[in-house]
């Protein structure tokens, strides 16, 4: 009889609730440190980056923006939350990026970004720091990998010509149903829900933001000429290498503008910050009459997110078009020129300063 009555318990479930932590005074701490860690005032985004994009219109909404505060934003037309835990700008930038990535049929860009990895292996060695570097840059290298096989592996070939054949048959009993175009966009759209699911686990993404880190780090101590004199404090004891372990290589540290610029700059990818309120420059590194995917993020309190410019027009597109093949035969010069200038316009003189007096010496 006991032993039966110790079978019946053992199956029971208990579910205990528990409630958040009080001190003596009444005040609930959990709650508080919630709203501090998720900085109360802009929308909590539960996933790490948003499966959905929401009109531009609830970011002036939300921050209850006069009309001539948001002027800037028209040019956008919506935009994705992502989670404030430290990882955001990395998160939102790398993301925007490889969304436009994907929806290429080339893989000109994968190509690019592989040999840059390749680039900055060389830069690492050459720094002889001990870091996480191999290990995080072989997990990048292998998530660009990835989309590639994506696009032209097998999995994307018969997954493609199966579909088509379920169309085709769908179509011949209906006629009306859908387009060719349909099953494009169907296809483009299961790309990017595996870019998000691949985003939105921390155990598929922490290599990922230690090697944007470390490439951050490579690319000042490896340029320091040009980064030194933007960096505030820095002294005999206290040097670029010791400010990039302390401020840019640990994990959920705040990006600087200086840091966004060199990341931007290493990967050579165009990118553009717009703050909810504008009054600055959004322009952190742009490639002249160069077709390359553009990185648009909008900061606010200390948070990034992603926002998506307004489709052209027929008539600016083709515009654009032309001023493209009009500026391709200067975009390498400029290109070139431009990799060699600091993070902003004062230290962009002191370069030219050291350039001429490296030449008359």
């Amino acid at each position: 009889m006991y032993q039966k009555e110790q079978e019946k318990l053992s199956q029971v479930k208990v579910v205990v609730k528990v409630k958040p932590k009080q001190d003596k005074l009444g005040i609930n701490w959990t709650r508080i440190m919630n709203k501090i860690f998720h900085r109360e005032g802009r929308e909590i985004c539960s996933e790490h980056v948003n499966h959905q994009t929401h009109p531009i219109t609830e970011v002036r909404r939300h921050h209850r923006l006069a009309s001539d505060e948001a002027n800037h934003l028209d040019a956008y037309s919506e935009y994705r939350s992502v989670i404030g835990d430290g990882e955001c700008f990395y998160r939102s930038f790398l993301f925007s990026y490889l969304e436009q990535v994907i929806d290429r049929q080339d893989t000109h860009e994968e190509q690019r970004l592989l040999r840059v990895v390749e680039r900055m292996s060389m830069q690492h060695a050459n720094l002889r720091w001990n870091s996480d570097f191999r290990r995080s840059s072989k997990a990048f290298k292998n998530l660009i990998k990835k989309i590639m096989r994506r696009k032209h592996g097998r999995e994307s070939t018969s997954r493609f010509l199966t579909c088509l054949v379920f169309c085709n048959s769908i179509i011949v009993l209906w006629p009306n149903a859908f387009h060719l175009t349909d099953i494009i966009c169907a296809i483009f759209s299961r790309r990017k829900e595996k870019l998000l699911k691949f985003f939105n686990k921390d155990d598929t993404t922490l290599d990922i933001f230690i090697f944007l880190r470390l490439v951050v780090a490579i690319q000042m101590c490896s340029h320091r000429e040009v980064y030194e004199p933007l960096i505030p404090g820095l002294r005999g004891n206290y040097n670029l290498e010791d400010w990039c372990f302390w401020r840019v290589t640990p994990a959920r540290r705040f990006t600087h503008h200086v840091m966004m610029v060199a990341l931007a700059r290493a990967l050579e990818v165009p990118l553009r910050v717009e703050r909810v309120r504008g009054g600055y420059d959004p322009d952190i590194y742009t490639v002249p009459g160069v077709p390359r995917p553009r990185v648009t993020l909008l900061y606010s309190a200390n948070h990034y997110e992603i926002i998506y410019p307004c489709a052209p027009s027929a008539e600016s597109s083709s515009h654009q078009a032309s001023q493209r093949e009009h500026a391709a035969d200067q975009g390498s010069n400029q290109q070139t020129s431009q990799r060699k200038h600091p993070a902003d316009q004062s230290s962009s003189h002191q370069a030219s300063q050291r350039e001429d007096s490296a030449d008359q010496s």
